[in-house]
């Protein structure tokens, strides 16, 4: 398998760190003469990296006739770490506030700017998992001008409603009494054999797609990122207290689509139900036979998720039927080509 690190950049952020993104054209610019359909900025779940979800997303768009944006959220992949040497692969942050100040200047400084070169100013956003938690909160604290999301299991609950409140208090008391930040949370660990078992693995049931990451990591370990710390848990629920209202989800008025997998473990779908119903303009869909990694699941199960999204995208966006087969070809006819 072709392991090749893609295109990319550095943004360096008000404090120093830097966060690696890509920026990807559409494929049908040279046939439409450079006019783009618009921008899809992408924000990874936790532990991704640009080229795996590239080959899960952003290979679909650029198809479709839009350019494509990928940065990671730092602590993962190549963007800056909190931790260093040995304990650098561990997923750790001390507030979930730095991706919210992260994801504002990735919209300033790299998707705005973008965007005035192109003759479409549509912007999309999708977000999976931990950057489904990421946007949601961005949208509700700010307002941006998106055209519409489409979520895959976003982080609105973890762990469970019960587990969620003890979760809270035994990592509080591990942080503030114990001085225990940056150790693993219990069953967290560094990146290893057992993240490489296909068997029963709750991400997917394409074994083909799941090596994906191993494939990569193999050649570039730098991508690598373990499990998550006491801080980063801490820190992730203290999040989802802030979100988990309906004055603070229905101050969102972006139109957002949400899928789900009927077999999802890590985000459960009954636990996020009820705070999804709290959006305003909100389409729910659970994706038949699909764990959590719904756009790195087989095909059959992608095709289903990416059916709704193309209809989410026609019907709320205001793009037109970009996934028509015709489409190409009458705006070529339009043009005299």
């Amino acid at each position: 398998m072709f392991c090749e690190l893609l295109p990319y950049n550095f943004l360096k952020l008000r404090d120093g760190g830097l966060i690696r993104y890509s920026k990807f054209s559409s494929k049908k610019r040279k046939l439409l003469r450079k006019r783009s359909l618009g921008t899809l900025l992408v924000v990874l779940g936790a532990r991704e990296f640009i080229e795996k979800k590239y080959l899960e997303i952003g290979n679909e768009f650029t198809e479709k006739g839009f350019d494509v944006i990928i940065y990671e959220p730092r602590g993962q992949g190549l963007s800056s770490r909190f931790l260093s040497g040995d304990m650098r692969q561990r997923n750790h942050i001390t507030d979930f506030d730095i991706h919210i100040e992260d994801l504002k200047e990735v919209y300033s400084n790299i998707v705005k700017p973008h965007v005035k070169k192109l003759e479409s100013s549509v912007v999309l956003c999708h977000g999976h998992s931990l950057g489904g938690h990421i946007l949601l909160r961005w949208l509700s604290e700010n307002d941006p001008d998106i055209a519409g999301v489409f979520l895959t299991a976003p982080m609105i609950s973890i762990l469970g409603m019960a587990a969620h409140m003890v979760s809270y208090g035994v990592s509080w008391a591990s942080v503030c009494m114990l001085d225990n930040e940056t150790e693993y949370f219990p069953m967290n660990h560094d990146f290893g054999d057992e993240d490489l078992i296909f068997a029963n693995n709750p991400l997917t049931g394409d074994e083909e797609r799941f090596k994906v990451t191993e494939n990569f990591v193999r050649v570039h370990p730098d991508l690598v990122t373990g499990g998550v710390t006491w801080g980063w848990m801490l820190s992730a629920v203290r999040s989802l207290s802030v979100m988990q209202s309906w004055a603070y989800l229905n101050k969102i008025k972006t139109p957002v689509l949400s899928l789900s997998g009927e077999f999802d473990t890590v985000v459960p779908h009954v636990e996020i139900l009820p705070f999804l119903n709290m959006l305003p303009d909100v389409r729910i869909e659970t994706i038949s036979g699909s764990r959590h990694d719904i756009l790195n699941e087989t095909e059959a199960i992608r095709q289903e998720a990416f059916k709704h999204i193309d209809e989410f995208v026609n019907e709320k966006c205001g793009i037109g039927t970009y996934s028509s087969p015709h489409y190409l070809e009458s705006i070529l006819r339009r043009r005299g080509i």
